[in-house]
C-alpha cells in the first residue's frame, strides 16, 4: 500500500475531483489540509450512553461557529467536520492526519481516522480538548491533512456495497453504531425496536456467541485443511 505524492494528488484532484472546494496551496508533500466546517454539535444529555443504543440527534445541539462564538472546555469533547467534500477512489483508502499546529494546543482529532475506499462526503470528526485551559473554534482554520493510499488490488466490498451508513453526508454525523448488522438481527429476533439499558448484557452475550461461532468455524476450515489438505469449494 502506497501513500500518495502530491503530484499524484492533484492528479487525482482534476480527474475525479476528490476534494471540493480545493485548494492548490493546501496540497503539499504527501496530504491535502481540510479546513473546518462553520457547523458542530455537541452532546448535551446527561444520559449515559450505551454501546449498541440508538443515540438520536435531539440529544445534541448544533451550533454555527460563524454566529456565535464557540468555546471548547477543557476535557470536553465535541464533533466536528470538514468543510471540504470528498470522493475517495475505489481503489483507494484514505486517513486523516493531525496537525502539529493544531495538536500542539491541546486539541485532538480523531487521530488516524479511516475511510473506505469508495467514500463520499464531507467528513466527521471528533474533536477533544486536552489543554488544560478553554479553545475557541474558528471556521475555516486548517484542522486536518487528507492522506490517501493505493490498494494492492480492488476491494470485493468498497463502501457503497457495504452498509454505507454515512455515505454521501453533508451535516456533522453522529454515531450510528445501532444500524450495525448484527445489531439490527439482534433486535429482529427478540422482536423490538431497539436497545434499552436492560438489554446491553444479552446485547453483549448475544455477539459474542458469533463472534465464538466465527472463531469455531474458522478453525475447523483449518482442521480440515491439515487433514484433508484443501480448503472448501476446491
Amino acid at each position: 500500500m502506497a501513500m500518495l505524492s502530491d503530484r499524484d494528488l492533484h492528479k487525482l484532484v482534476k480527474e475525479q475531483q476528490i476534494v471540493n472546494p480545493f485548494i492548490l496551496e493546501h496540497c503539499q508533500g504527501a496530504t491535502i489540509n481540510l479546513t473546518l466546517d462553520p457547523f458542530v454539535k455537541k452532546y448535551v444529555s446527561s444520559e449515559p450512553i450505551v454501546l449498541g443504543k440508538e443515540v438520536t440527534e435531539d440529544l445534541y445541539k448544533s451550533f454555527d461557529i460563524t454566529k456565535q462564538d464557540f468555546i471548547v472546555q477543557p476535557k470536553e469533547s465535541v464533533l466536528i467536520q470538514t468543510h471540504e467534500y470528498v470522493q475517495i477512489p475505489e481503489n483507494t483508502t484514505a486517513r486523516i492526519y493531525e496537525r502539529y499546529s493544531v495538536k500542539s494546543l491541546g486539541l485532538m482529532i480523531s487521530p488516524s481516522h479511516y475511510m473506505n475506499p469508495g467514500y463520499r462526503g464531507k467528513i466527521s470528526l471528533l474533536l477533544i480538548n486536552h489543554s488544560s485551559v478553554p479553545v475557541q473554534l474558528v471556521a475555516g482554520i486548517k484542522i486536518c491533512q487528507l492522506a490517501l493510499f493505493t490498494l494492492s488490488s480492488e476491494p470485493l466490498t468498497p463502501y457503497e456495497k457495504q452498509d454505507a451508513k454515512y455515505m454521501d453526508s453533508m451535516s456533522v454525523s453522529i454515531s450510528k453504531l445501532h444500524l450495525d448488522s448484527e445489531i439490527q438481527d439482534y433486535l429482529k429476533e427478540r422482536g423490538v425496536k431497539q436497545v434499552s439499558n436492560e438489554m446491553a448484557k444479552d446485547l453483549g452475550e448475544h455477539l459474542m456467541s458469533h463472534v465464538r461461532k466465527a472463531a469455531k468455524e474458522l478453525a475447523d476450515i483449518g482442521r480440515d485443511y491439515i487433514l484433508k489438505g484443501k480448503l472448501p469449494n476446491e
